[in-house]
């Protein structure tokens, strides 16, 4: 559907009630309202076609890495909603800031304006846990910042974390610049509320 890439991703369990059966989604950074919001929930909003997920070919790992943000799209092992960042960087693109505008679009529409959002940095394997514990963060609470402030999400249903690079991205080198990102989680509010 539009660019959107649809597989599964399981490595990162929201410890706040995420379903064991969540997928997590990998979209382009064109993905229109109608791809965001499947990504998110899993179904096909109204008025929207039906996804058709798109085959993944792999043509090996690379042995030198840039340092720039890797694209959206450019995992063909793992998927999943992920906002990418440059080395050592908690600074967005803009073209991440042009997706995650969209994305608080459809979150501030009627059919999503409860949805708990739950963001999840992560870092390569450069420098200390300690560093990158912090690194990571920043790197949540960046796109959080963007969500909250610049599309209007309140921050009552956004929360943010960093995890370092204890969770790195099956498939490819500690290294890899894929390992540099923000994951979405999203969820239903649990008796109203969101929850940290």
């Amino acid at each position: 559907m539009l660019g959107s890439r649809v597989c599964l991703w399981a490595s990162v369990i929201w410890a706040l009630a995420l379903p064991a059966t969540a997928q997590v989604r990998e979209l382009d950074l064109s993905a229109d309202q109608c791809a965001i919001a499947f990504a998110l929930t899993g179904t096909v909003s109204p008025g929207c076609p039906t996804p058709v997920p798109q085959s993944q070919t792999r043509s090996g790992k690379a042995t030198t890495f840039p340092k720039d943000a890797a694209p959206l799209g450019s995992d063909s092992l793992n998927k999943g909603y992920y906002i990418r960042f440059a080395f050592n960087s908690e600074n967005l693109t803009q073209e991440y800031q042009d997706h995650l505008g969209r994305l608080g679009q459809v979150l501030t529409s009627p059919n999503l304006a409860d949805l708990c959002i739950r963001l999840v940095g992560h870092t390569d394997s450069v420098g200390s846990q300690t560093f990158n514990l912090a690194l990571s963060a920043k790197r949540a609470k960046s796109v959080q910042a963007f969500l909250t402030k610049s599309a209007g999400i309140p921050s009552a249903r956004v929360s943010a974390v960093g995890v370092g690079k204890v969770a790195p991205l099956p498939g490819y080198e500690a290294l890899h610049p894929l390992q540099r990102r923000v994951e979405i989680l999203a969820r239903d509010p649990e008796n109203g509320r969101c929850g940290q």
